[in-house]
């Protein structure tokens, strides 16, 4: 039988095999799907090396090929059609005492531009680091993705996308809905803080 450092050892030595810095998230991502306590304790030991790959500047990189790379569901997905609904979506997430919310909708990816559902990783990452810097227990975190569709075409004409494949909601539509989406979480998630990833000029048009 294994001891925790000795498996803390093997999954460092995966990583550093790992030839490239987008290989290199995703086999940490892995490992944080099925065991977050080794991945936490692995970022925790070698955790400037670590950081560049988790989020910037290697998650720019894995929202560009989110579609093409994606492992396994984490986190929220809120459309459109299904954000009245968002109760039922967060039932695997209720009984988790929820504490800490980072939303985006994926327009503005780190001066990539629109990255779709992509954008997703930008939650995910900065979640990992909350809890890597400030002890946030992960349980009490929930990365949200909005998808709204893209004006990326090279996204809309991907088969592989695994997005809404239409364009942005704008002006009203695209307001009514962030109304909604701010209801839904205050209603599902009442004790939750919620960060947005969200353009400034996107978010004027709530106010």
């Amino acid at each position: 039988m294994q001891t925790f450092e000795h498996q803390l050892n093997r999954v460092y030595d995966g990583f550093k095999n790992a030839s490239t810095d987008i290989e290199k998230y995703l086999f940490l991502r892995a490992l944080q799907d099925r065991n977050e306590t080794l991945f936490y304790a692995l970022l925790s030991r070698h955790i400037e090396e670590m950081t560049p790959i988790i989020y910037t500047p290697t998650v720019g990189k894995a929202c560009q090929e989110f579609s093409h790379r994606y492992q396994k569901a984490r986190g929220l997905y809120v459309t459109q059609d299904n954000v009245s609904k968002m109760d039922e979506q967060a039932q695997h997430f209720s009984g988790k005492d929820i504490k800490i919310i980072v939303v985006t909708d994926s327009q503005g990816i780190l001066g990539l531009g629109d990255q779709g559902v992509g954008g997703m990783g930008i939650p995910i990452g900065k979640l990992s680091l909350y809890t890597l810097g400030a002890g946030i227990h992960p349980a009490h975190c929930l990365p949200i993705a909005l998808d709204v569709g893209t004006d990326n075409q090279d996204l809309l004409d991907d088969p592989m996308y695994l997005g809404i494949p239409r364009r942005r909601l704008r002006g009203a539509e695209y307001k009514a809905f962030i109304k909604e989406f701010v209801h839904q979480v205050k209603r599902t998630f009442p004790n939750a803080v919620l960060q947005w990833k969200i353009s400034v000029n996107r978010m004027r048009l709530t106010t």
